[in-house]
């Protein structure tokens, strides 16, 4: 067989001599490609455009006239995605992306906020009333509804537990009432175990991995240990292609290995933990390692709480130049509540709230049944005290800081 010679060959790449050689024999075949091509290219294009990013529309009724922000609750910290301001008549929009499905706080100026789980191509739309915006509606995004189901139901668990709590806080003012006390603390622990099982139930089957990264967080590792390992050993299969559920495995799976069910009282090391003040800084317990340190688990809506501010300022101002300061755990929902009471008590001690009452991780970590609960720990972060009368503190603080 003859060997080919591209000289014989009717065409032949061109040999360049120089740049606009190059202009004059291709650019003419490149612009005749690019019109064939050109619808073809357009459509991908605007596909590829309707597919980049997730769009919120929201209309809030009696909504006053206010500006915004959205942000995504980052793994470690959250992130400022957009912000804005809202019309006369209650309606916003945001057009963002995101790099997967993810948490969003709608975050407005006069305190009140909406939880979204936003993937790239949702198109959400928010309604409700800002007199109750607790009862917004979500469509147009699969992941935000579930979210919102689970948040309806959380809010239903926190009533009971609250109707309860009040229950209990009634039978505990009267003397000799010991079996009736015993019988209201079961329906508390009962209710509260009841929800935890929804909530396994619900990370473990919904759709929507942001919602069930958010759902599990609810529940105590130190209670639910073996469960929570088994959801990050199995989260990562069922979501593969999640950063976040990656991310909060290795965190999780990495740093509490064996985790024994806890029973925080007086002789054990106090649970860690962190925690936002109403300023949006956040804390940590370990901040204050060389302290004596007083916890005070209370709510704004807790009126055997609010009767004892008083002396939880006396206590303060007595004490607080000898190597003592106090903590305020709020199981609050609600961040304008919460802020009123610390100003109108004259609160002057740092405050943390997670804003989900009893939902809060740091009760659950310290096995807070009812409020207020007071606990003492020592410079070295070991529990030396759990009261839950002021009376019994400040008698105990006159011994110990001298």
């Amino acid at each position: 067989m003859p060997k080919l010679n591209p000289a014989n060959f009717a065409y032949r790449l061109p040999s360049f001599e120089s740049f606009n050689d190059f202009f004059i024999v291709l650019l003419p075949i490149l612009l005749l490609m690019t019109k064939q091509l050109l619808p073809l290219l357009m459509l991908v294009f605007f596909i590829e455009s309707c597919n980049s990013g997730f769009s919120v529309k929201g209309k809030i009724e009696h909504m006053p006239e206010q500006k915004f922000r959205i942000e995504e609750l980052g793994t470690e910290r959250n992130i400022l995605v957009d912000s804005g301001k809202t019309s006369k008549d209650g309606q916003f929009s945001i057009d963002a992306s995101a790099t997967e499905e993810s948490l969003f706080r709608i975050r407005f100026e006069q305190g009140k906020y909406i939880l979204l789980a936003l993937k790239n191509g949702d198109k959400a739309v928010v309604a409700g009333d800002w007199n109750q915006l607790e009862n917004y509606t979500v469509s147009g995004s699969s992941g935000s509804i579930a979210l919102k189901s689970f948040l309806i139901n959380l809010r239903e668990n926190i009533k009971d537990i609250q109707t309860m709590q009040v229950i209990l806080d009634s039978i505990s003012a009267q003397p000799k009432n010991d079996s009736l006390k015993q019988m209201a603390i079961e329906d508390l622990k009962r209710i509260n175990a009841g929800f935890v099982d929804y909530v396994k139930k619900f990370a473990d089957t919904t759709q929507s991995v942001a919602s069930a990264l958010f759902a599990v967080n609810i529940i105590s590792p130190a209670y639910e240990g073996p469960y929570i390992t088994r959801f990050y050993q199995e989260v990562t299969k069922r979501f593969p292609a999640s950063k976040n559920a990656q991310f909060f495995a290795n965190k999780f799976l990495g740093s509490v290995k064996n985790i024994e069910p806890a029973n925080p009282d007086s002789g054990t090391p106090a649970p860690d933990f962190t925690g936002t003040t109403p300023d949006e800084k956040s804390i940590t317990l370990r901040d204050y390692k060389g302290k004596y340190v007083l916890l005070d688990f209370w709510a704004s809506w807790c009126m055997p709480c609010r009767k004892e501010s008083a002396n939880m300022v006396a206590i303060y101002n007595t004490h607080k130049n000898k190597n003592f300061t106090i903590v305020g755990v709020s199981l609050d929902s609600s961040k304008e509540k919460w802020q009123e009471a610390i100003s109108k008590d004259q609160l002057s001690w740092n405050h943390v709230s997670e804003l989900n009452g009893w939902a809060n991780t740091i009760a659950r970590n310290y096995n807070v049944a009812s409020i207020p609960q007071y606990f003492l720990i020592d410079p070295q972060g070991n529990i030396i005290a759990k009261e839950n009368s002021t009376e019994a503190i400040a008698n105990l603080l006159n011994k110990t800081l001298k």
